[in-house]
């Protein structure tokens, strides 16, 4: 079955069972606007979900947001994480839609998880991040096997692109041995990861690791140990620093400090950035 699609569709807070037993009742994520589709796959003609609008999926679920490109599936599928601060307006405005402008021509649709309005969680910046990164490791596969199931995924080519504890995440998805069934994440994409967890891990899926020369949040000698450890045999890692770059470099904000973390955008590392994540996804069979 395909899915014909009006530019990107939005499917907004499928509902992915995960059992997250004693979870708040928070909002779920803001999304642009767009025609809705159900976790079923069917397009829905439901009025009134204007730009901005807050929807829910129920509590015990983990809420998703589906975006598709134009024309005919099924699709590649690109799983994209947020930051240790979570899922904002801002995130959308100054990371998700700028990632999804670049990837759309390329018919790679994006799944936007939200991995802590559920659980009523706020922010996990000053808390457990190497934790959270493998509690949100298990949301990736979730995902994964949900998208894998829907009539409009390409269930062979599921990549994962997080942000900082979403990178961190990206690292612990792809840590050790890969699934004996031979399905899960095709590739990892992770954007200024702290890599202090994974200096001697190896990984079984390509990874792509982009960070800051001087991002002092998830300082880049860590994940330059982590790629100088893979054995051969290994999935390749590659890593690109970006001189000069800080936390965020992909983000267009001024030069900040929010919660002890010195954080600015890059023009430029943001730029290639983008198209050596492209270069990479469609190098590991994701999109046109």
């Amino acid at each position: 079955m395909t899915l014909s699609t009006t530019l990107w569709t939005l499917a907004a807070t499928a509902a992915v069972g995960l059992g997250l037993a004693g979870c708040a009742n928070s909002p779920a994520v803001e999304a642009g606007s767009g025609q809705p589709t159900h976790a079923s796959g069917q397009p829905t003609q439901e009025a009134g979900l204007a730009e901005g609008q807050t929807l829910r999926a129920d509590v015990g679920q983990l809420p998703v947001t589906v975006l598709l490109p134009e024309g005919e599936g099924p699709f590649s599928m690109l799983i994209m994480l947020h930051g240790c601060n979570g899922l904002r307006r801002i995130t959308w405005d100054l990371w998700i839609r700028p990632w999804t402008g670049a990837l759309r021509p390329h018919r790679i649709g994006v799944v936007v998880v939200d991995s802590f309005a559920r659980r009523g969680i706020e922010q996990v910046c000053t808390g457990d991040v190497a934790g959270w990164a493998v509690r949100r490791a298990a949301d990736v596969e979730a995902v994964r096997e949900w998208l894998a199931s829907q009539p409009y995924v390409l269930p062979d080519r599921i990549a994962v692109l997080g942000m900082s504890n979403g990178g961190r995440t990206v690292l612990a998805a792809l840590r050790g041995p890969g699934p004996r069934s031979g399905a899960g994440i095709r590739a990892g994409v992770a954007l200024y990861p702290g890599c202090q967890s994974d200096i001697a891990s190896q990984f079984h899926a390509p990874l792509l690791v982009l960070t800051g020369g001087d991002d002092t949040v998830a300082p880049p000698r860590y994940c330059e140990a982590m790629r100088d450890a893979q054995r051969s045999g290994s999935a390749p890692v590659s890593l690109v620093v970006y001189p000069g770059a800080l936390h965020s470099f992909d983000v267009a904000l001024p030069r900040r400090r929010y919660l002890g973390m010195e954080l600015g955008g890059d023009r430029a590392a943001a730029a290639d950035a983008r198209s050596r994540v492209l270069r990479f996804l469609e190098a590991n069979g994701i999109g046109d």
